[in-house]
Protein backbone atom coordinates (compact mmCIF):
# COMPACT_ATOMS: atom_id res chain seq x y z
CA UNK A 1 0.00 0.00 0.00
CA UNK A 2 2.02 3.46 -0.87
CA UNK A 3 -0.98 5.32 0.51
CA UNK A 4 0.25 7.84 3.27
CA UNK A 5 -0.15 6.17 6.94
CA UNK A 6 -0.82 7.76 9.93
CA UNK A 7 -1.53 6.34 13.35
CA UNK A 8 -3.84 8.69 15.50
CA UNK A 9 -3.31 8.11 19.00
CA UNK A 10 -6.74 8.92 21.15
CA UNK A 11 -6.04 10.59 23.86
CA UNK A 12 -9.10 10.19 26.03
CA UNK A 13 -9.76 7.45 28.17
CA UNK A 14 -12.72 5.20 28.22
CA UNK A 15 -15.48 7.69 30.20
CA UNK A 16 -14.36 11.08 28.25
CA UNK A 17 -14.59 9.30 24.70
CA UNK A 18 -18.14 8.20 25.60
CA UNK A 19 -19.07 12.38 26.59
CA UNK A 20 -16.97 13.60 23.55
CA UNK A 21 -19.25 10.96 21.91
CA UNK A 22 -22.62 11.79 23.34
CA UNK A 23 -21.87 15.88 22.16
CA UNK A 24 -19.82 15.38 19.11
CA UNK A 25 -20.73 12.39 17.39
CA UNK A 26 -17.32 10.65 18.51
CA UNK A 27 -14.25 10.91 20.51
CA UNK A 28 -11.51 12.99 18.97
CA UNK A 29 -9.52 10.35 16.62
CA UNK A 30 -12.74 9.99 14.90
CA UNK A 31 -12.82 13.51 14.64
CA UNK A 32 -9.25 13.81 13.09
CA UNK A 33 -9.66 10.42 10.96
CA UNK A 34 -12.69 12.10 9.52
CA UNK A 35 -10.56 15.48 8.98
CA UNK A 36 -7.97 13.74 7.46
CA UNK A 37 -9.98 11.79 5.23
CA UNK A 38 -11.53 15.59 4.05
CA UNK A 39 -8.08 17.23 3.61
CA UNK A 40 -6.35 13.99 1.98
CA UNK A 41 -9.11 11.19 0.95
CA UNK A 42 -5.80 9.15 0.51
CA UNK A 43 -4.59 9.04 3.54
CA UNK A 44 -4.92 5.58 5.45
CA UNK A 45 -5.40 5.99 9.31
CA UNK A 46 -5.45 3.73 11.94
CA UNK A 47 -6.27 4.99 15.64
CA UNK A 48 -5.06 3.31 18.57
CA UNK A 49 -6.92 3.77 22.04
CA UNK A 50 -3.07 3.98 23.92
CA UNK A 51 -5.02 4.53 27.05
CA UNK A 52 -6.70 0.94 27.01
CA UNK A 53 -4.38 -2.34 28.44
CA UNK A 54 -3.65 -4.59 25.81
CA UNK A 55 -3.84 -1.83 22.62
CA UNK A 56 -1.09 -2.23 20.42
CA UNK A 57 -0.49 -0.90 16.44
CA UNK A 58 -0.99 -3.23 13.73
CA UNK A 59 2.50 -2.07 11.92
CA UNK A 60 5.74 -1.16 13.87
CA UNK A 61 5.75 2.87 14.18
CA UNK A 62 8.64 2.89 11.42
CA UNK A 63 5.97 1.50 9.45
CA UNK A 64 3.65 4.98 9.50
CA UNK A 65 4.79 8.01 8.20
CA UNK A 66 2.89 9.87 11.19
CA UNK A 67 1.76 9.33 14.34
CA UNK A 68 -0.42 12.40 15.52
CA UNK A 69 -1.99 12.71 19.04
CA UNK A 70 -5.24 13.87 19.85
CA UNK A 71 -6.35 16.35 22.86
CA UNK A 72 -7.56 14.96 25.69
CA UNK A 73 -9.87 15.72 28.85
CA UNK A 74 -6.95 14.12 31.03
CA UNK A 75 -4.33 15.90 33.41
CA UNK A 76 -0.83 14.50 33.09
CA UNK A 77 -0.41 15.61 36.96
CA UNK A 78 -3.00 12.75 37.92
CA UNK A 79 -0.50 10.44 36.30
CA UNK A 80 -3.10 8.08 36.27
CA UNK A 81 -2.92 4.12 34.37
CA UNK A 82 -4.24 5.34 31.09
CA UNK A 83 -1.56 8.55 31.16
CA UNK A 84 1.45 6.08 32.19
CA UNK A 85 0.54 4.13 28.81
CA UNK A 86 0.35 7.20 26.65
CA UNK A 87 4.01 8.56 28.03
CA UNK A 88 5.17 5.13 27.59
CA UNK A 89 3.82 5.15 24.23
CA UNK A 90 4.97 8.49 22.97
CA UNK A 91 8.71 7.73 24.44
CA UNK A 92 8.44 4.87 21.74
CA UNK A 93 7.06 6.79 19.19
CA UNK A 94 10.09 9.30 19.88
CA UNK A 95 12.47 6.46 19.00
CA UNK A 96 10.67 5.40 15.83
CA UNK A 97 11.99 8.16 13.29
CA UNK A 98 8.52 8.29 12.50
CA UNK A 99 7.25 12.41 12.08
CA UNK A 100 5.05 13.20 14.96
CA UNK A 101 2.19 15.96 15.23
CA UNK A 102 -0.03 16.52 18.60
CA UNK A 103 -2.61 19.22 19.63
CA UNK A 104 -3.29 20.64 23.20
CA UNK A 105 -3.04 17.27 25.12
CA UNK A 106 -0.76 15.80 22.42
CA UNK A 107 1.63 19.00 23.20
CA UNK A 108 1.77 18.18 26.59
CA UNK A 109 2.30 14.74 26.58
CA UNK A 110 4.82 14.68 23.91
CA UNK A 111 6.63 17.56 26.62
CA UNK A 112 6.43 15.48 29.10
CA UNK A 113 7.40 12.14 27.55
CA UNK A 114 10.54 13.68 26.06
CA UNK A 115 11.96 14.98 29.60
CA UNK A 116 9.34 18.62 30.31
CA UNK A 117 6.93 19.30 32.67
CA UNK A 118 3.55 20.47 32.64
CA UNK A 119 1.11 21.31 35.48
CA UNK A 120 -2.08 23.53 36.09
CA UNK A 121 -2.05 26.96 34.59
CA UNK A 122 -0.17 29.12 36.59
CA UNK A 123 -1.98 32.20 35.06
CA UNK A 124 -3.74 34.23 37.53
CA UNK A 125 -6.73 35.22 35.08
CA UNK A 126 -6.81 32.69 33.15
CA UNK A 127 -7.15 29.19 35.14
CA UNK A 128 -8.57 27.28 31.90
CA UNK A 129 -8.53 28.81 28.06
CA UNK A 130 -11.83 28.56 26.23
CA UNK A 131 -13.14 28.55 23.92
CA UNK A 132 -10.63 30.47 22.16
CA UNK A 133 -6.64 31.19 22.22
CA UNK A 134 -6.31 34.82 21.95
CA UNK A 135 -3.53 37.06 20.62
CA UNK A 136 -1.25 33.74 19.66
CA UNK A 137 2.16 35.11 18.39
CA UNK A 138 4.73 33.32 16.80
CA UNK A 139 8.65 33.42 17.53
CA UNK A 140 10.79 34.55 15.74
CA UNK A 141 11.80 30.74 14.94
CA UNK A 142 7.57 30.12 14.44
CA UNK A 143 7.75 33.30 11.81
CA UNK A 144 9.93 30.98 9.82
CA UNK A 145 8.78 27.22 10.73
CA UNK A 146 6.83 25.51 8.51
CA UNK A 147 4.75 24.68 10.82
CA UNK A 148 3.23 28.01 11.20
CA UNK A 149 2.82 28.61 7.35
CA UNK A 150 -0.06 30.88 6.48
CA UNK A 151 -0.57 31.84 9.84
CA UNK A 152 -0.35 35.87 10.71
CA UNK A 153 2.49 36.97 13.04
CA UNK A 154 -0.16 36.90 15.71
CA UNK A 155 -3.71 35.30 15.76
CA UNK A 156 -7.00 34.02 17.46
CA UNK A 157 -7.97 30.56 16.75
CA UNK A 158 -9.73 28.01 18.91
CA UNK A 159 -8.14 27.04 22.15
CA UNK A 160 -9.40 24.68 24.84
CA UNK A 161 -6.93 23.33 28.19
CA UNK A 162 -6.38 23.94 31.50
CA UNK A 163 -2.90 22.72 32.15
CA UNK A 164 0.41 24.18 30.41
CA UNK A 165 4.10 23.23 29.73
CA UNK A 166 5.61 25.09 32.49
CA UNK A 167 9.16 23.60 31.96
CA UNK A 168 10.21 22.38 28.37
CA UNK A 169 11.89 19.18 27.42
CA UNK A 170 15.18 19.38 25.99
CA UNK A 171 15.61 20.00 22.23
CA UNK A 172 12.43 22.00 21.82
CA UNK A 173 11.71 25.36 20.00
CA UNK A 174 8.86 27.29 21.15
CA UNK A 175 7.50 28.26 17.45
CA UNK A 176 4.34 30.61 19.13
CA UNK A 177 3.10 31.90 22.77
CA UNK A 178 0.61 34.41 23.58
CA UNK A 179 0.47 36.26 27.22
CA UNK A 180 -0.59 33.01 28.98
CA UNK A 181 1.07 29.87 27.66
CA UNK A 182 3.37 28.75 25.03
CA UNK A 183 1.26 27.97 21.82
CA UNK A 184 3.80 26.13 19.75
CA UNK A 185 6.54 23.83 19.86
CA UNK A 186 8.44 21.88 17.85
CA UNK A 187 10.87 18.94 19.83
CA UNK A 188 13.95 17.24 18.43
CA UNK A 189 14.08 14.00 20.06
CA UNK A 190 16.70 10.90 19.46
CA UNK A 191 15.15 9.80 16.14
CA UNK A 192 11.82 11.34 15.70
CA UNK A 193 10.96 15.33 15.24
CA UNK A 194 7.68 15.99 16.78
CA UNK A 195 5.62 19.64 16.19
CA UNK A 196 2.61 20.59 18.45
CA UNK A 197 0.42 23.40 19.31
CA UNK A 198 -1.35 23.74 22.55
CA UNK A 199 -4.38 25.74 20.95
CA UNK A 200 -6.90 24.19 18.50
CA UNK A 201 -6.66 24.53 15.02
CA UNK A 202 -8.83 21.52 13.99
CA UNK A 203 -12.25 22.62 15.39
CA UNK A 204 -15.04 24.58 14.12
CA UNK A 205 -17.71 26.12 15.93
CA UNK A 206 -20.05 22.70 16.35
CA UNK A 207 -16.74 20.69 17.76
CA UNK A 208 -15.82 23.52 20.07
CA UNK A 209 -20.05 23.86 21.02
CA UNK A 210 -19.05 20.11 22.09
CA UNK A 211 -15.99 20.28 23.65
CA UNK A 212 -18.00 23.21 26.10
CA UNK A 213 -20.83 20.87 26.79
CA UNK A 214 -18.73 17.91 27.69
CA UNK A 215 -16.32 20.02 29.66
CA UNK A 216 -18.92 22.36 31.54
CA UNK A 217 -17.61 21.49 35.46
CA UNK A 218 -13.96 22.23 33.77
CA UNK A 219 -15.03 25.47 32.61
CA UNK A 220 -17.23 26.22 36.28
CA UNK A 221 -13.83 25.47 38.05
CA UNK A 222 -11.30 27.22 35.70
CA UNK A 223 -14.05 30.44 36.40
CA UNK A 224 -14.34 31.45 32.89
CA UNK A 225 -18.05 31.02 33.13
CA UNK A 226 -19.75 31.75 36.11
CA UNK A 227 -23.17 29.62 35.43
CA UNK A 228 -24.43 26.95 33.10
CA UNK A 229 -26.88 29.14 31.44
CA UNK A 230 -23.78 31.29 30.60
CA UNK A 231 -22.16 28.31 28.91
CA UNK A 232 -24.56 26.67 27.18
CA UNK A 233 -25.43 30.37 25.45
CA UNK A 234 -21.74 30.49 23.93
CA UNK A 235 -21.96 26.66 22.88
CA UNK A 236 -25.56 28.46 20.93
CA UNK A 237 -23.15 30.83 19.47
CA UNK A 238 -20.87 28.27 18.52
CA UNK A 239 -22.82 25.83 17.08
CA UNK A 240 -23.86 29.12 14.79
CA UNK A 241 -19.94 29.75 14.35
CA UNK A 242 -18.32 28.70 10.36
CA UNK A 243 -16.94 29.78 7.83
CA UNK A 244 -19.47 31.14 5.54
CA UNK A 245 -21.34 32.59 8.40
CA UNK A 246 -20.20 35.78 10.45
CA UNK A 247 -21.18 35.79 13.89
CA UNK A 248 -23.92 37.95 14.45
CA UNK A 249 -23.14 41.52 17.09
CA UNK A 250 -24.93 39.50 19.87
CA UNK A 251 -22.53 36.69 19.15
CA UNK A 252 -19.28 38.15 18.92
CA UNK A 253 -20.56 39.84 22.93
CA UNK A 254 -20.07 36.29 23.61
CA UNK A 255 -16.88 36.03 21.98
CA UNK A 256 -14.76 39.16 22.79
CA UNK A 257 -12.27 40.06 22.62
CA UNK A 258 -11.67 37.54 19.55
CA UNK A 259 -10.23 39.30 16.38
CA UNK A 260 -12.03 37.58 13.19
CA UNK A 261 -9.45 39.37 10.77
CA UNK A 262 -6.86 37.30 11.93
CA UNK A 263 -9.35 33.98 12.67
CA UNK A 264 -8.56 31.34 10.10
CA UNK A 265 -11.05 28.32 10.19
CA UNK A 266 -8.50 26.00 8.17
CA UNK A 267 -6.43 23.48 10.13
CA UNK A 268 -2.95 25.38 9.06
CA UNK A 269 -1.13 23.07 11.33
CA UNK A 270 -2.24 19.91 10.56
CA UNK A 271 -2.05 20.82 6.63
CA UNK A 272 1.74 22.31 7.01
CA UNK A 273 2.77 18.98 8.77
CA UNK A 274 1.05 16.81 6.17
CA UNK A 275 2.54 18.70 3.49
CA UNK A 276 6.05 18.95 5.07
CA UNK A 277 6.67 15.86 7.15
CA UNK A 278 4.24 13.13 5.62
CA UNK A 279 4.10 13.18 2.36
CA UNK A 280 8.39 13.21 2.31
CA UNK A 281 8.35 10.50 5.30
CA UNK A 282 5.97 8.56 3.05
CA UNK A 283 8.08 9.15 -0.53
CA UNK A 284 10.97 7.62 1.51
CA UNK A 285 9.24 4.74 2.97
CA UNK A 286 7.90 4.09 -0.79
CA UNK A 287 11.54 4.30 -1.90
CA UNK A 288 12.91 1.97 0.74
CA UNK A 289 10.55 -0.93 0.12
CA UNK A 290 10.59 -0.46 -3.58
CA UNK A 291 14.02 -3.41 -4.12
CA UNK A 292 11.77 -5.45 -1.42
CA UNK A 293 8.91 -5.28 -3.86
CA UNK A 294 10.93 -5.77 -6.70
CA UNK A 295 13.01 -8.61 -5.41
CA UNK A 296 9.59 -10.40 -4.65
CA UNK A 297 8.24 -9.26 -8.23
CA UNK A 298 11.51 -11.25 -9.49
CA UNK A 299 11.33 -14.15 -7.46
CA UNK A 300 7.26 -14.76 -8.23
CA UNK A 301 8.40 -14.32 -12.02
CA UNK A 302 11.42 -17.30 -11.49
CA UNK A 303 8.72 -19.39 -9.69
CA UNK A 304 6.27 -19.52 -12.62
CA UNK A 305 8.93 -20.08 -15.18
CA UNK A 306 10.38 -22.77 -13.37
Amino acid sequence: MTQPRILISEGNEQADRAIFTAYNGCASSGMFEKLLGRLRPDIESEILLTTDAGQTPQRPLSDYDGILFTGSNSNIHKMTEGTRRQLDFARTAFESGTPMFGICWGLQLATVAAGGEVGPSQAKDRKCEAPFSFGVSLSEEGRGHPMHLGRPETFDTFGFHSDQVTRLAPGSRVTACNRHFIQGVEITGAKSVFWGVQYHPELDGPDTAGFMRGSIQELVDGEVYSSLDAIEAVAKALDRFAPDRPPTEADMALFRPLDLSSFDFRPIELMNWLEHMVLPAQRKRISAEQPIRDRFAQQRSEECFF
